[in-house]
């Protein structure tokens, strides 16, 4: 079927369409009236009485298309063009009066097919069964009304005997009903005429055919001898219904005019009239025929282009999608990709087509109902990417199988992950700020009782004096006890000012002695867990940092250390170095147990430890006085063996010397 291109909006409902001004309805109707009466003088064969009874009337045709275009209120040049038809071209004897009447019964007629058919929301090109099928139905019954009206009138004046009626009702009806199949199909399709010299020439040797065939058997129906006109009659609807489903609808009227115009011809050359009558009931049947193929082809050809359009829609749709699109048949098999997938897979077309779902989806099972899962593809060259699966079942009549649609997930996933990253610095912040505002508390609350203490401490060793001689050491611990409290008062007040503005109190710092006194503060609790500690500070004798905080770093790591080797077998070994890395870098070691697995991660964060009466903040607070310093601290090494942290000291160094 060849076909025609329509804009989406030409199949609009027919109604009466008013004339845009009294000029233009002038013009329309006087075209009209003409067109009719020089049908009629064409179509004026083998008449019966002189009278508008005549085997074919293509004005039928004419006024059916013009009273549908037009409108149906256009019957009165309908009536007019009858009488100058009665008037001009048969030159009836009957009297006015009874002409007028009879031209007002076919005016009357088509006038109200036409209502009736625009009620009916008739469309034009007529494309449908339904459009056919009404235009056929409704103008074989209203002929019929017509013959009957318009043979009445002549045989109620007396020109027409009664006994002729039935075969001039006949003849008249034939011929309107072939005139409106024929003819108001093409008419109402003339808009797109100027599509008709291209497709004719785009098939031009088909086209030459069809009309050699269809003019060969008109020439050998109608050259038969004069009886045996019936005979091959039948033979017109090889090319007539070729024609109807290369052409659609178009075709079809087409070559019924052309059957119609041969048979004029023939008529004109010798057929009986009884014979053009017979053929003309024959060609109702061919016209009808040819008709609702016709629009059948039409039909098809409009949903093969809606169809079409969809599918151009769909493919653009799949082309576009940011999510890879995949068909599949029962078996998971791959039947169509689209260019989403082949970017998601990293595979052409060729490489996906006849693969199962499952090969690139590992542990995707297509459930028949759909669903959704979870999974991960695994791309030739690159990390899985994971993927969010979702599928529905492709029913009958579309090929079974499934239809998946599978979505990137990594970004979204780096964005939970981001999330959660943000919201473990939140808390880690909170938790800092918890510390904080424990140290400024514990400051508080504790300064007091401290100065109080070395006061008390200062008293019993003025009191002492007395008794000092006896035992040196009472002298000893005093001393002890009055500068660790001090101690405690720094690093208290430190802490606060530390967690209050974040600064703290740079200077030069003698690394030997520092690391000294601290070793010193644990001399008796190493001695108690028969802990041997060893320390070497030789390579750095002074730096730049904060005394106080550094001291409180170290205490911690012996501590800890301390901690880890009251639980491990002997021999227990502490030892603390110094070495040039990158810096200045002091490494606190020892043979015990190591740090806890589930520690590892949040080694460094606050309130989280692995003793029982331990609060967890040793390490955070470490962590962040050497960072708030320009040093570090770090894990360097755990296990079975023992653990080793590094403790970067700051990178402003005042001298260096050998030992």
């Amino acid at each position: 079927m060849f076909r025609f291109r329509e804009d989406p909006g030409r199949l609009a409902a027919m109604t009466p369409r008013p004339a845009p001004s009294a000029a233009a309805a002038w013009t329309a109707g006087t075209a009209y009236v003409a067109g009719y009466v020089l049908l009629d003088a064409f179509s004026f064969v083998q008449p019966l009485l002189k009278l508008g009874i005549t085997p074919w009337n293509p004005q039928a045709g004419l006024t059916v298309a013009y009273l549908l275009w037009r409108g149906w209120r256009e019957a009165p040049w309908v009536a007019l063009a009858a009488l100058l038809a009665e008037l001009l071209v048969r030159g009836a004897t009957a009297p006015l009066g009874v002409l007028a009447v009879a031209s007002l019964a076919i005016a009357g007629g088509y006038g109200g097919l036409a209502r009736v058919l625009s009620a009916r929301c008739l469309r034009f090109p007529l494309e449908t069964r339904r459009d056919a099928a009404l235009l056929v139905l409704g103008g074989g019954a209203t002929a019929l009304v017509v013959a009957l009206a318009y043979v009445a009138v002549f045989v109620a004046a007396g020109p027409l005997p009664l006994s002729g009626s039935s075969a001039a009702v006949a003849r008249y009806w034939v011929g309107d009903v072939n005139g409106i199949i024929t003819l108001t199909p093409l008419l109402l399709a003339v808009h797109r005429s100027h599509r008709l010299p291209g497709a004719v020439r785009a098939h031009g040797a088909l086209c030459a055919a069809q009309v050699a065939l269809l003019l060969s058997i008109l020439v050998f129906v109608f050259g038969q001898p004069r009886g045996q006109d019936m005979q091959f009659v039948y033979l017109l609807f090889v090319p007539v219904v070729w024609i109807s489903l290369t052409w659609g609808l178009a075709g079809a009227t087409a070559a019924t005019l052309v059957v119609q115009l041969g048979l004029m011809i023939g008529a004109q050359r010798g057929l009986s009239a009884a014979s053009v009558v017979e053929i003309q009931l024959l060609l109702v049947t061919l016209a009808t025929t040819a008709l609702l193929m016709g629009a059948v082809v039409a039909e098809r050809a409009r949903a093969l282009e809606v169809v079409a359009a969809r599918e151009a829609e769909q493919r653009a749709l799949l082309a576009g999608a940011p999510d890879a699109v995949v068909s599949t048949d029962t078996g998971g098999r791959i039947t169509s990709v689209n260019p989403a997938g082949v970017r998601l897979f990293g595979r052409d077309d060729a490489q996906l087509i006849g693969v199962t779902a499952a090969e690139l989806l590992a542990g995707l099972v297509l459930a028949p109902r759909g669903g959704r899962h979870g999974a991960r593809v695994q791309r030739r060259s690159g990390d899985p990417i994971p993927v969010d699966v979702a599928w529905v079942p492709i029913e009958p009549p579309a090929r079974p199988g499934y239809l998946l649609v599978i979505r990137d997930v990594s970004e979204r996933e780096h964005a939970q992950a981001q999330l959660r990253e943000r919201d473990t610095a939140l808390a880690r912040a909170m938790r800092f700020a918890l510390a904080g505002e424990l140290a400024t508390a514990l400051t508080h609350e504790l300064n007091q009782p401290i100065t109080a203490l070395v006061s008390y401490v200062r008293a019993v060793d003025i009191l002492s004096q007395p008794i000092a001689d006896r035992d040196p050491r009472l002298a000893e611990t005093l001393s002890k006890v009055g500068r660790e409290a001090l101690r405690a008062a720094d690093v208290l007040k430190r802490l606060r000012d530390f967690y209050r503005t974040g600064s703290s109190a740079l200077g030069p710092v003698d690394l030997r002695s520092m690391v000294q006194e601290v070793v010193d503060t644990y001399g008796e609790r190493a001695a108690a867990l028969d802990v041997d500690v060893s320390w070497d500070c030789a390579t750095a004798s002074s730096v730049v940092g904060d005394r106080i905080q550094l001291q409180m770093v170290l205490h911690n790591l012996i501590s800890n250390a301390l901690d880890a080797l009251a639980m491990a077998p002997a021999p227990r070994r502490l030892a603390l170095h110094v070495r040039e890395k990158d810096g200045i870098e002091l490494l606190v070691e020892d043979n015990g147990p190591g740090v806890s697995p589930e520690l590892l991660d949040r080694l460094f964060e606050p309130f989280v430890t692995d003793k029982s009466a331990g609060m967890g903040l040793g390490l955070a607070i470490s962590h962040s006085l050497m960072r708030a310093q320009g040093g570090a601290l770090r894990l360097d090494r755990t296990g079975p063996g023992g653990t080793r942290f590094v403790v970067q000291l700051p990178t402003r160094a005042l001298s260096r010397a050998a030992a």
